[in-house]
């Protein structure tokens, strides 16, 4: 492929087999062939070689790691939720120094406790020397824009951080038969997420933090305008339009599972190419439907390809600063 792009993978799962196990070990569901299920999603099966090769296959250049829902939430912020964050912390550092130009990752916290989620964030951050912090629509229902999660926001707000914040399972939702939450409900509790951080006006108190959301921000593309205008409202906030509208314009969306031209036409209209970043949710997205969604992606006419590179990979060069000092020919 003499002219393939390089591409940037902010959104992809690794299944170190310590999470796996721990998942098992609190009762999620298990058949006798040693699946695991969560939220009605099968957790793939998972090996670093396998995964490399299959991130070589479909041109991935650099993937950033995070650990997809429900994080180590379950464990409700105990001393194994501290233990298992810091050894889930450590496994991803571990691979990404043996493949330090094709590896990295977001660190995962031990929340709800808050304490040991700030010490985590700084051990992220300063030792390990992660791209970011993986944050979740909700914590057992507590959502992003809630109070209790305030000094989190704050530590990330100091340091300026990057944030990928990835949906989980709310704490109700109706039961479909044969469809997972995943399907609909997390692309709904992205959505959640980010309007309870517009009227909370959360998002307004800690601007310096640098946020993705997952899925090219679930239903909020199409919800924007309504979310904004909601917000004028005396007793919802009594905001200024415009200054929520760029509110929601100040996210990074990701295109993970974005496979059609009208979610592609909905994030343009909404933030454009600047804003976007190359998200595939491998392995949870099988390998064999990635080409799917790149092909879509590519065929999408609305993009120029200045814009399939920056979505491709130079938005995330300007957001994760350490990439081009691992790539300095992409930035001369």
């Amino acid at each position: 492929m003499a002219n393939r792009r390089f591409k940037v993978d902010v959104h992809t799962h690794p299944i170190p087999e310590i999470f796996r196990s721990a998942l098992i070990d609190a009762g999620y569901l298990t058949t006798n062939t040693g699946d695991v299920f969560v939220d009605g999603f099968r957790t793939p099966n998972f090996t670093l070689e396998s995964y490399l090769q299959e991130r070589t296959q479909h041109g991935y250049d650099y993937s950033i790691f995070s650990i997809t829902a429900p994080g180590v939430n379950f464990l409700k912020g105990n001393d194994r939720a501290k233990e298992l964050a810091r050894e889930l912390n450590d496994q991803m550092s571990a691979w990404s120094k043996e493949h330090p130009k094709r590896l990295g990752a977001f660190g995962i916290l031990p929340l709800p406790d808050i304490e040991a989620s700030l010490e985590e964030i700084r051990y992220c951050l300063d030792d390990l020397r992660f791209e970011g912090i993986g944050l979740y629509t909700n914590v057992n229902g507590v959502y992003l824009g809630d109070k209790a999660l305030d000094p989190i926001m704050a530590e990330l707000d100091r340091s300026s951080a990057v944030a990928f914040v990835h949906p989980a399972g709310p704490p109700e939702a109706p039961r479909f038969p044969l469809m997972s939450l995943p399907v609909i409900e997390y692309t709904f509790d992205t959505t959640r997420a980010i309007g309870n951080l517009l009227f909370t006006q959360t998002r307004k108190r800690y601007p310096k933090i640098k946020m993705i959301f997952s899925h090219g921000g679930g239903a909020l593309p199409f919800l924007a305008q309504r979310l904004a205008l909601q917000s004028t409202l005396p007793f919802q906030g009594g905001r200024d339009y415009n200054e929520s509208y760029a509110e929601l314009q100040g996210y990074y969306y990701d295109t993970a599972v974005n496979i059609g031209a009208p979610q592609f036409a909905a994030l343009k209209a909404f933030v454009g190419a600047d804003k976007m970043l190359t998200g595939s949710d491998y392995p949870y997205m099988p390998g064999t439907a990635v080409p799917i969604a790149q092909k879509a992606l590519e065929d999408f006419e609305g993009f120029s390809d200045e814009d399939r590179e920056k979505i491709g990979w130079k938005n995330a060069f300007e957001l994760f600063p350490g990439l081009k000092k691992r790539f300095p020919d992409m930035c001369s």
